[in-house]
């Protein structure tokens, strides 16, 4: 098995080097253009994932997270969500680096194996980075009027929290 592994990287490398020389089409043209291609999506995507990234670390630095992580305790804390992780859930959507941060906090914090642990882990592993998402396929396709898509993704993300947190009490409860 390790012998099979061990030249599969190769020998599609081979592969792509026999289709360039082989191949009626400039295949190399074809290349650069997508590469071409790429970087300009990249150049249209810049602006608005540096807004983002900037955001969410001026919002997390100014203490806003904290202030909305008190008013919206209670709420969670009606959906059996515990009040170590309501923070965490608010940036999910935002920043996967920022949550990854947070969760390790968490297991700092907490422990691992607590239900704040547990229940955050199903989060982030039940979930994603919606902004971002947003940011990236929407941006790129030029697509300005989302609909009723960011507010189902993020009622999805809601979902996803409770959900978490009912399977981590029901096994670990």
């Amino acid at each position: 098995m390790t012998s099979i592994a061990s030249y599969t990287v190769p020998l599609i490398l081979a592969g792509v080097g026999f289709l360039f020389l082989t191949s009626k089409k400039d295949l190399f043209n074809e290349f650069i253009q997508g590469a071409r291609d790429g970087l300009e999506t990249l150049i249209n995507l810049l602006p608005t994932l540096i807004i983002l990234v900037v955001g969410v670390s001026m919002f997390r630095a100014s203490g806003g997270l904290d202030m909305f992580t008190d008013f919206l305790g209670p709420f969670f804390a009606l959906l059996n969500i515990p009040k170590e992780i309501v923070g965490f859930i608010i940036m999910r959507p935002f920043s996967g680096s920022s949550s990854t941060a947070m969760l390790n906090d968490i297991f700092t914090q907490y422990g691992a194996d607590s239900f704040a642990g547990r229940s955050a882990s199903l989060i982030m592993g039940s979930s994603d980075t919606v902004f971002y998402i947003f940011a990236v396929y929407f941006g790129a396709a030029k697509v300005k009027k989302t609909g009723c898509a960011l507010s189902a993704a993020l009622l999805t993300q809601l979902f996803c929290a409770f959900a978490a947190c009912l399977i981590a009490g029901f096994f670990w409860g």
